[in-house]
């Protein structure tokens, strides 16, 4: 079960992940709400006007859009999309052969990669020092912690850091999402560097990263 502890230090924001940790991410989508985007004509209206202004190569990120076209979380719960499987993870500080936990580690990894939403909507832009944070309880009555935080605003950067002391998993990262305007289309690359630690594995007292 994947809980929410802090939304933001400054703003309040609601989770919609509310499904066990083994409950797959197509089954949260059907279930969930439905991320398809109807305009409205006079919406239709402004989003012109916006696209308009806009030169390819321009960056999305320096735009305020308006409302109706974003997703109602911050990017900080966002991150979060990539521990979809996070049962995925638990078994692997206790196989032995190396090539195995290597295997073992990209399976987790792609399985965050199967979600196709019907449609995508941006999220927020978190706020400089904006917090969120959040657990998992897994079956075998041990628990898993996030917490993320805004550290850079332009240009925009999202540091977070998950563990499950338990089953010595232990992961930092960070995120620079970009965004540009391409001229009949948007491109967006997520950038960042993720660091998956396993506590009891290693040399001379440092972890397996």
């Amino acid at each position: 079960m994947l809980n929410t502890l802090v939304s933001s230090s400054r703003r309040r924001a609601t989770s919609s992940a509310s499904a066990h940790s083994n409950k797959s991410s197509d089954e949260s989508n059907t279930n969930g709400e439905d991320d398809t985007l109807v305009v409205e004509p006079d919406q239709g209206n402004v989003l012109m006007h916006i696209i308009s202004q806009l030169r390819p190569g321009a960056d999305l990120s320096r735009v305020v859009l308006p409302t109706f076209i974003l997703e109602p979380r911050s990017m900080l719960e966002r991150i979060t999309n990539f521990m979809c499987h996070p049962e995925m993870l638990l078994p692997i500080p206790q196989i032995e052969d190396p090539t195995e936990r290597f295997v073992a580690v990209v399976k987790f990894y792609l399985s965050g990669w199967h979600i196709r939403p019907p449609g995508v909507k941006k999220p927020l832009n978190p706020i400089l020092g904006e917090v969120f944070s959040c657990y998992w309880n897994f079956p075998d009555n041990s628990q898993a912690f996030y917490i993320s935080e805004q550290t850079s605003h332009h240009p925009p950067k999202s540091s977070y850091f998950y563990m499950v002391p338990q089953h010595n998993i232990r992961v930092d990262g960070t995120l620079k999402p970009r965004s540009r305007f391409l001229g009949n289309s948007a491109a967006s690359l997520m950038e960042g560097t993720a660091i998956l630690s396993l506590l009891n594995r290693g040399k001379g007292g440092k972890p397996e990263r």
